[in-house]
């Protein structure tokens, strides 16, 4: 759950690289110089372990905009040598999406290091979304000339596809053939997608492309095709189905098992709850065991709340698919269960460099916070304020900040104020719809979040409101 190196809390870095509203306070009257080098070192060495589940632009970008922070460090790391020989491929995106974001901040040198960019860099199409994304014909000007020296008509295409409401291309067709000819073929192979995707009124249904039968063998054969079979029974199998999968669930090969047992979690199925305790066992395949706790955890049924009380006290996975099970769905006696299992995670932090618990498919820590929250379970206080502070994962630090929200008695003067600056905007969603509006401080973050123009709209809203209410 937690790595040291990332989230140390007596460590301003550590705070800074996973993205805390406590690192974003401090920074602001610590010293400046050690600062500056550690905002540096987070955005040029991206810190999130999967940077798709998690934003932070916005998060330094404000710190650059607040501490009045040059862009060398950025400059030095963006236009170099090693831009055209490290193969890594986030090397440049959070860089890049921190400029953009500063640029539509109103900083001029952000705007002119994504130019220099685009004339220099590997990744200049990036760079370019970045500079259409500011909203600004200046920030464009002269660009249509260096990107028609730079990309072959292919490269145009890529970037004409993937770009935001084609910003701006639709533009430069207007100015050029190139331009255009690329522009009117990237429409045309939309249409045609569309077309394709499109079924006129009247067509009768085709019929499935593969029968349940198939479907199970072909898991059967490829083992790692499990969880594309199991979405791929939904569409093909029938209520008059069921005995088969049932059958391959119970005893099939094992991958068609793991399919099988996919197929029943997304149902529903009751009859999960007789496979379970075989296809948990410490024996059992590992893709199998994956797939039934995947499936078997995900039940919120009566019948399910019931079984997962006798398994709780096992120290199995059985017992872990039983917590996420009454987590999700228990009642509030089901309280000691559920504090016996967040001490037992908290206590069992990770070695340095180890993987993320929570990314594990069996059992999600967040899935035990969230329900501790559901329940109000006032006794997990001081674990869930464990988890806020030391939380590598910024989602897992959102669903703790949910959880603070009731059942901590000083959320809305303490910890909401701190949640206001921190790097997930669902964390500063809930801060600014709970925190105490009265407070100085809270006051003047809730201005800045209501009147910033990067800002999710969602988050503007409920700042505007708490304001309005004042």
């Amino acid at each position: 759950m937690f790595d040291p190196v990332i989230t140390s809390h007596d460590a301003l870095l550590g705070l800074l690289r996973s993205g805390h509203g406590q690192g974003a306070r401090r920074a602001l009257v610590a010293d400046r110089v050690a600062v500056l080098d550690a905002l540096d070192g987070c955005v040029v060495r991206d810190p999130r372990a999967v940077p798709a589940t998690e934003s932070r632009s916005l998060y330094y970008a404000r710190l650059y905009a607040d501490l009045d922070a040059g862009l060398d460090g950025l400059a030095r790391h963006l236009l170099c040598e090693e831009d055209w020989t490290d193969e890594d491929a986030d090397r440049t995106a959070l860089p890049l999406a921190v400029l953009g974001t500063l640029a539509r901040l109103g900083r001029a040198d952000a705007t002119e290091l994504l130019r220099s960019y685009v004339e220099e860099g590997r990744d200049w199409p990036e760079a370019l979304d970045r500079l259409a994304a500011i909203g600004q014909d200046a920030a464009l000007t002269g660009m249509l000339d260096i990107v028609l020296e730079r990309g072959e008509d292919d490269e145009l295409y890529d970037c004409v596809k993937r770009s935001t409401g084609m910003r701006p291309w639709r533009t430069w067709a207007a100015e050029d053939e190139r331009v255009r000819a690329v522009v009117e073929q990237v429409d045309l192979d939309w249409w045609r997608w569309e077309l394709t995707r499109s079924v006129r009124p009247g067509t009768p249904p085709t019929a499935p492309a593969q029968t349940v039968d198939q479907v199970l063998a072909e898991a059967a054969d490829g083992p790692r095709q499990s969880l594309a079979c199991g979405r791929r029974l939904a569409a093909v199998a029938g209520p008059e189905h069921r005995g088969a999968i049932l059958a391959a669930a119970w005893a099939g090969p094992d991958g068609a098992r793991a399919a099988a047992l996919r197929y029943l979690g997304e149902q529903g199925d009751g009859a999960l709850l007789d496979l379970a305790e075989g296809a948990l066992a410490p024996d059992a395949p590992t893709g199998v065991r994956l797939a039934a706790a995947h499936a078997i955890g995900g039940l919120r049924t009566p019948a399910a709340v019931a079984r997962a009380r006798t398994w709780a006290a096992r120290e199995d996975l059985l017992g872990e698919v039983a917590v996420r099970i009454l987590a999700g769905a228990g009642e509030p006696a089901d309280g000691p269960i559920l504090l016996h299992a967040l001490r037992a995670r908290v206590a069992a932090a990770p070695p340095i460099g180890a993987a993320d618990t929570d990314q594990a498919d069996h059992f999600r820590l967040r899935d035990l916070v969230t329900g501790i929250g559901r329940l109000a379970l006032v006794d997990a206080l001081d674990l869930i304020r464990d988890v806020y502070r030391d939380a590598a994962s910024a989602g897992l630090r959102a669903c703790a900040v949910e959880t603070l929200a009731r059942i901590e008695p000083s959320f809305a003067a303490e910890t909401a104020v701190e949640a206001l600056w921190d790097c997930q905007a669902d964390t500063r969603l809930i801060a600014a719809r709970h925190v105490d509006a009265r407070r100085p401080e809270a006051v003047t973050r809730l201005r800045r979040l209501a009147g910033d123009p990067a800002e999710h709209a969602e988050v503007r809203t409920a700042a505007k409101a708490r304001l309005s209410e004042m």
